[in-house]
Parts: structure tokens; sequence; C-alpha cells
């Protein structure tokens, strides 16, 4: 999917978002991560990520024998966790993943570049590490003052929000949430949305309404390919995005 000129003007003043994530996961556990990282690995995420918190883990394996219960050695490993000097942004890396995670979001160049600079040194210094998934996803969490808390077509395109208008007698929602899942050429796209409601079981009184978009690829990924089909998601996501919403949720994100 190519980055369209329109969708590449679109960028909006606030945004709604409380998390966006972006992880590459690995066939087998990279062995050369659990206890030191490269030279130029560390300088890339001391560049954007300056608080490092190294945190020792490890790993064990039970298995349930007719007579015992066989304990095999733990596996040591360091998970590796760097923040942002705020704490608003995080970058992991163990054996097995690697993510970032922006809790305060500007641009999606940012988190592309950010994302790259520790790919790059990265396979640079493991050269064999085998990618298995990767995925992109952004939760937006909109919160509004709504006098009917699920009355949301002033703000959402209405096809979202079917199931609001189904009647059920005696009866008030208590959380209305919907999965769809679809399939591009080479990803998959998983959005959920609606009310996941902070107060169930109770009835839904306040209006918060989610969009989760978690684009992904599920299967083996060359490192040469991970910077094209980060865009692809980032691409399918916005589109997507921009479908579910309407022109006065474009005035609120744009306002000053």
């Amino acid at each position: 999917m190519d980055r369209t000129p329109a969708l590449d003007a679109i960028c909006y003043k606030r945004n709604f978002l409380t998390e966006v994530i972006a992880r590459l996961d690995f066939v087998s556990p990279v062995a050369g991560i659990a206890s030191e990282l490269p030279k130029a690995l560390s300088a890339g995420l001391l560049r954007y990520f300056p608080i490092g918190e190294p945190q020792p883990m490890f790993t064990q394996k039970i298995q349930v024998l007719p007579t015992a219960v066989a304990e095999p050695p733990k596996k040591e490993f360091t998970q590796w966790n760097f923040f942002g000097m705020r704490r608003e942004k995080r970058a992991v890396l163990t054996p097995n993943f690697l993510f970032v995670s922006f809790n305060t979001y500007e641009t999606y160049e940012k988190l592309r570049a950010e994302f790259l600079a520790i790919l790059t040194p990265f396979f640079q210094g493991f050269p064999d590490a085998q990618p298995s998934r990767m995925g992109l996803r952004y939760i937006n969490s909109l919160s509004f003052d709504l006098k009917n808390p699920l009355k949301w077509d002033g703000y959402l395109n209405r096809k979202l929000l079917s199931l609001f208008s189904f009647p059920i007698p005696g009866a008030e929602p208590a959380r209305v949430f919907h999965n769809l899942e679809v399939a591009y050429p080479d990803f998959s796209l998983r959005f959920q949305f609606g009310m996941h409601n902070p107060d169930y079981p109770a009835p839904i009184r306040q209006s918060v309404f989610v969009l989760d978009f978690d684009a992904y690829h599920q299967g083996l990924i060359a490192a040469s390919d991970v910077q094209s089909l980060l865009d692809k998601f980032h691409s399918a996501i916005q589109s997507l995005f921009e479908q579910a919403i309407t022109p006065a949720l474009r005035e609120v994100l744009n306002a000053d």
C-alpha cells in the first residue's frame, strides 16, 4: 500500500492516543543480547531513550512426568529497558523480542526514525536474527462530555455505531465492543472499537470510546523489508482512522 500525498499531509495538532507500539518478535532467542548490547546499539538507544534500566530476568520450563515434576535449570537473561527523559516513551529489548512504546505521541515520522535507529544497529550486531512477527498498534481513547454517553454519531462514522441502536428492553448497555479483522495482501489489521466502560459491570455512564488499530505481519520477515512494512502498516491505520471519524472530530483534533 503506497502512502498517498493526501494522507501524508494530515497532521493534527492534538490526539487522543494513549499508547503507540512498534514491535518485532524473533523466531528463536538472540543469544548475544542476553548479557550485553553492542556499542552501536547502545548508542542508538541512548540517543533517544537516555534512561537505561536493565532488569535481570529468567525463564524456566517445568516438565510434568508420571512420577515427578522436573525443573530444568533457569535460563537467565537481561531485559534492556530504556526510557525517555520524562518517561513518556520506552524501548525494550530481550532475546525474544524488541519494541518501542510511546505514551506521548507526536508524529509517525518520529516513531519511525527512533524505531529504525534501534533496528539498524541491532541487525548489524546480530545479522542472523530472524524476525517472525512485526506489528504497529495505535490505541485511541476518545473522551468527551456528552449528554448521552452512547450518542457518538456527531464524531464517529455511523456505520461503526449500529449496535448502539439495538435495544434490549429493561436493560442498559454495560459494554459495547467490536472486533473487525481484515487481510491485506501482505499483512493483517485488527480493528477493535467501542465502549469498554471503565465502570464495568455497571451501565455505561462515561463518554469514552476506544479506537484500537493493530496492524501486523505473521511470518518470516527480511530485515530489509521492515521499513517498508512499517510504512504500509501506518498507511492502513491512518486511512482507517480517517474513515472512522467525522469532520466534527477533525475540528477537535485541530483545535488549539
